[in-house]
């Protein structure tokens, strides 16, 4: 491995001194805000672009998107690009994936679509396989540090992703692409562009498609059905509209994150099982337990670990152009999501009366009494019904380009847990959970909620000012920014479960959290072809939702105790007079960073090179943890940390033939505070000793290097990427090496044939050596493991070992063949 990792560094760190000469020698460019050249024209093939932001900043073109994968998602595009950690859980992108950019999470990044949001408005997660088909992407941006200033963000602490579609074509025609795979794996997708109508003014296309593939190991496949659809107006005059709509319907199979103790007690491949649970024979009289009579299958059963979900997204960009100097841009969006996931077999126990919420839960299998637990398909909903609209002023007066704007963002979302019946052949009879009709009922005839039932309305605003001026001939461009960013919450608990629980009360959470936020951007041109840059940028994420979860208080003390009376939970203090049930206040404020960037850039016909420094002054992070003040689990905030480091990227077109792309990032990220709370084994509350420490999940260093070779009709690339070792745990007593892994792709334009314009062949090869690696399964930047193994607190207590962080595994070598053409 250490030989592997060498070569490759060498390879990188040669690409960066490749030509040295040319940073001073060639004075030859084109330089815009970004220059996008054509086809094999640009240094590093469509994976890095002239770039003259005044931060650290990196994108991906159609020119290498449309050499990826069939169904490529924006977290597989930008890969290579310095700074990013990407893990897929197959190479196809349909099971979705994860990211990590300078140590900070997909949730705690902002990923736009044409401009309109797209992170949940409640705990900012994203499924990256929903969006745009990657035959209909022309870019993909990403800003490592300082957010955009008029990005509709209120989540991103760590900057933003966004993903540009591709206008309809000018000519009636369209396009289709089969694909075929490994695992069965399989694309459909075909666009038609109806060219220009309306006197020239209007143009519009529509694609669908259809995709699925098997896991590469267990049970279980991955199917998706998308449409994309886009009409652009142009008013004349710099004026135009453009109306997008994308549906997406998905059906997942989890893949089973497993321990080191069970990957070396099971083998790498362990997963769930294909047994279904099965019905005990009901008999009246008899406490009977489906729960232990299928104890071996309960969380094993890959038929019930599943995430289907549906969403559609309507957006609308307006642009008028009012005079030579003035412009109005004015883009609404509506957003509609509904899906389930996780475990979906459950148990509940039949059991009736006023000591127990809503009076408890009858007869369920039929056998005349309440004595049994009977196992069904339950699972945790979300409904999501969003919209907004963002606006923004521009105005150029003398050399100052000024900016103002507004956005508004409205969102009502439904988390809820409900069950219904499964037959003996363990089928649901709705697997949608859809059909509310089907849901089991409480005594008082309300629908039973396992775990949560949670209703949530979420205000979000921002509203911003810019200026970007010149200064020193032009040579020197300054931009000043402010932002103030604010977001309501009004979180609605309705009790759920049976028995007395933190959630097994009615209540209600307003929050409001407001920040003002600043960015200074400097970038000064060298030369024609040279520049350095400097940032400076506050970036605030919100809370999640989950902060306002579970927080009735239901432990005894001296003068406080619970207990269910008439099906509702009830407090007394210690005279026995009843009390209003303590709720929990959460303690959580937004988290906030403080970016820096100081870099460099060249801009050549040849080579184009990036590199920057980073410092990041990370506050107030939030975790889900122990609260030693509520004795609850929840989330708050539990101390600064500090990252910083390197990130190189350059583009090498060494002839015509021959062009080379690689990025190298090095990155050291600490926690400064011990303010990570836990339990100790007595029982009593400490903190763990955790300043100093690693961030989890971060990578030391990141390298990539990607070759592609043209010569008329045929390409080829190859390309390989190292992910450095990580630290698992909070304490760091854990961590998982390091590792390379190596793709290779050809493909070959043939000449026009029939109603084929360009018919083309790809293949490729994810994984050539089938390595084998791991990759940590949170999805979020506040679900850390702790600690691994048993360790003492600040305060010398003895801490239990906490669970052992958990892991995906990396698939091995896979291969797509696909056949496309426009028409």
């Amino acid at each position: 491995m250490k030989l592997k990792v060498k070569k490759l560094a060498l390879l990188v760190s040669s690409l960066f001194l490749a030509d040295a000469t040319l940073a001073v020698a060639q004075e030859t460019s084109d330089l815009g805000q970004i220059t996008v050249q054509g086809q094999n024209q640009a240094p590093g093939a469509g994976l890095i672009q002239q770039d003259d932001a005044p931060k650290a900043r990196s994108s991906v073109t159609r020119e290498a998107i449309e050499k990826m994968g069939s169904t490529s998602t924006a977290f597989q595009m930008i890969q290579n690009l310095p700074g990013v950690s990407t893990f897929d859980q197959d190479g196809t992108g349909l099971f979705g994936g994860t990211l990590r950019v300078r140590g900070y999470n997909a949730n705690q990044m902002g990923l736009t679509l044409d401009g309109a949001p797209l992170n949940d408005s409640l705990n900012y997660s994203i499924s990256i396989q929903e969006f745009a088909d990657p035959e209909n992407t022309c870019d993909v941006f990403l800003t490592q540090g300082s957010g955009d200033m008029e990005a509709p963000h209120v989540g991103a602490s760590g900057g933003n992703l966004g993903i540009n579609t591709c206008d309809p074509r000018d000519t009636l025609g369209g396009k289709f692409n089969f694909a075929v795979g490994a695992n069965n794996y399989n694309k459909q997708f075909v666009r038609i562009d109806t060219g220009k109508f309306a006197d020239g003014r209007a143009k519009f296309f529509i694609s669908m498609s259809k995709a699925s593939a098997d896991k590469f190991k267990g049970s279980g496949s991955a199917r998706r059905e998308h449409v994309d659809s886009k009409l652009v107006f142009d008013f004349g005059g710099g004026s135009y509209s453009k109306l997008a709509f994308l549906w997406n319907r998905m059906d997942n199979a989890n893949y089973r994150a497993a321990s080191k103790a069970d990957l070396a007690r099971f083998g790498y491949n362990y997963e769930y099982g294909t047994t279904p649970p099965r019905h005990l024979t009901p008999v009246a009289g008899t406490a009977q337990n489906e729960a232990t009579a299928n104890a071996a299958i309960l969380n094993n059963f890959q038929g019930f670990n599943n995430n289907p979900f549906e969403n559609y997204q309507v957006s609308m960009i307006n642009h008028w152009q009012l005079s030579p100097k003035a412009s109005l841009d004015f883009n609404p969006y509506y957003i509609y999501g509904y899906g389930t996931g996780g475990n979906q077999l459950i148990s509940v126990s039949e059991a009736r009366g006023a000591g127990l919420l809503h009076g408890g839960i009858g007869d369920i299998n039929g056998d005349g009494d309440t004595l049994d637990t009977i196992l069904g398909y339950g699972s945790n909903i979300s409904q999501t019904d969003r919209w907004g609209v963002t606006t923004k002023v521009n105005y150029q007066l003398a050399n100052h380009n000024l900016s103002a704007g507004l956005w508004f963002d409205s969102g009502t979302s439904k988390q809820y847990s409900p069950f219904v019946s499964i037959d003996r052949n363990g089928n649901s009879s709705d697997y949608w959970l859809r059909n509310t009709s089907g849901y089991l009922k409480y005594a008082d005839g309300t629908p039973y909620n396992a775990a949560r039932n949670w209703k949530t309305k979420v205000d979000a605003h921002t509203i911003f000012l810019q200026d970007s001026f010149t200064m020193m001939n032009d040579r020197l461009n300054v931009q000043l920014g402010v932002k103030r960013q604010e977001v309501k919450r009004n979180f609605n608990n309705i009790a759920s479960g049976v028995t007395a629980n933190g959630n097994g009360a009615d209540y209600t959470v307003d929050q409001t959290f407001t920040n003002t936020l600043g960015n200074l951007g400097l970038r000064l041109q060298l030369t024609e072809t040279q520049s350095a840059f400097f940032n400076a940028g506050q970036n605030a994420r919100a809370p999640e939702n989950n902060a306002n979860t579970g927080l009735a208080q239901t432990a005894a003390s001296s003068n406080y105790t619970t207990s269910i009376v008439n099906g509702v939970l009830v407090a007394r203090n210690a005279a026995g007079a009843v009390i209003p049930v303590r709720i929990g206040s959460p303690r959580v404020s937004a988290e906030k960073s403080n970016n820096f960037d100081l870099g460099y850039r060249y801009a050549g016909s040849q080579l184009t090179f990036s590199g920057s420094l980073f410092y990041v002054d990370f506050r107030d992070r939030i975790a889900s943890q122990y609260d030693p003040a509520s004795n609850l689990t929840t989330q708050f905030n539990v101390g600064k940390s500090r990252t910083f480091g390197l990130e190189l990227e350059a583009g090498y077109k060494m002839n015509g033939n021959w062009n080379l792309y690689g990025s190298l990032t090095r990155t050291d990220s600490s926690m400064l505070d011990d303010k990570v709370a836990v339990r100790a084994a007595n029982g009593t509350a400490t903190t763990l000793s955790t300043s100093g420490k690693k961030m989890p999940d971060t990578p030391d260093w990141l390298g990539s290097l990607a070759l592609q070779y043209n010569s008329g009709p045929f390409y080829a690339t190859a390309q390989g990427r190292y992910v450095g070792r990580r630290y698992t745990t909070l304490v760091n007593d854990d961590a998982v090496g390091g590792y390379t892994l190596f793709d290779l792709g050809a493909g070959y334009r043939f000449n026009k044939a029939m109603f084929m314009q360009n018919p083309t062949i790809r293949f490729q090869l994810f994984n050539l050596f089938s390595r084998k690696y791991l990759s940590m399964n949170g999805p979020s930047g506040s679900s850390f493991t702790t600690n691994a193994n048993a360790t003492t607190g600040t305060n010398g207590a003895a801490i239990a070992a906490a669970s052992a962080p958990v892991f995906y595994t990396g698939a091995p070598r896979t291969f797509q063949v696909s056949f496309s053409s426009d028409f």
